[in-house]
């Protein structure tokens, strides 16, 4: 009765966090949930990702891993986080405060960006590849790739474990797991409400530009 009693309870609590997240959430206070300080990052610049982020936090309990030491990150781990990449600067560098963020996060010795690359279509560099190298060279001895995107779509299922795949087998064999997207978190539905808030507070002439639209003045009400 008892274990019954403490898994109900435990189902009724909200989904845990994950840190891939935690560092937008960080700066909201225990006794309210206010809009994230976006306009403060933004004027931080690219140096954003050391904000306030020298704690390192421990997992939830309850989190979505096992709790078990074997698949905890070690200092031989390395973490790729990758995304789609883009010919606009601007917007592979958005991955790259995101890495620093995370890195600061986490704790995580090793973590690399990386972008979607082929023959084909040359969009932005480092590549996977280039990701891997790069923690190989930092003694790492199993590469994690976490992809930075929303859904579980053709990047996720073919083109990522397939660029995964070749980068490892040049580094002979080295370990890796491909690890699952975003997708659907409870978490997901603060960040955008966040935005929506902190964006029409912009549209109003109350704050800044938040780090996103920053330079663009697309963050407008149009009629």
């Amino acid at each position: 009765m008892e274990e019954l009693c403490g898994l109900l309870q435990l189902l009724s609590c909200r989904l845990p966090y994950i840190p891939f997240f935690f560092f937008l959430l960080g700066t909201r206070s225990a006794a309210g949930r206010n809009s994230i300080d976006f306009a403060e990052l933004r004027r931080a610049g690219r140096s954003s990702g050391n904000l306030a982020m020298n704690s390192i936090q421990n997992p939830a309990r309850g989190s979505e891993t096992s709790g078990s030491e074997d698949f905890n990150v070690g200092d031989k781990d390395a973490v790729v986080i990758v995304d789609h990449g883009s010919r606009r600067q601007e917007s592979n560098l958005v991955l790259n405060d995101f890495v620093e963020m995370f890195r600061a996060r986490t704790g995580y010795k090793i973590v690399e960006p990386a972008h979607m690359f082929s023959q084909m279509q040359e969009l932005a560099e480092p590549t996977i590849k280039d990701a891997f190298g790069k923690c190989v060279q930092q003694g790492a001895s199993r590469v994690i790739v976490s992809p930075y995107f929303l859904s579980p779509g053709r990047h996720w299922k073919q083109d990522i474990p397939a660029l995964a795949a070749e980068a490892s087998k040049e580094l002979s064999n080295i370990p890796y797991i491909v690890t699952a997207p975003l997708g659907l978190h409870e978490l997901m539905v603060d960040i955008m409400n966040d935005r929506i808030k902190y964006c029409l507070q912009h549209a109003a002439g109350n704050v800044d530009e938040c780090t996103v639209c920053a330079g663009t003045g697309k963050c407008r009400l149009y009629s």
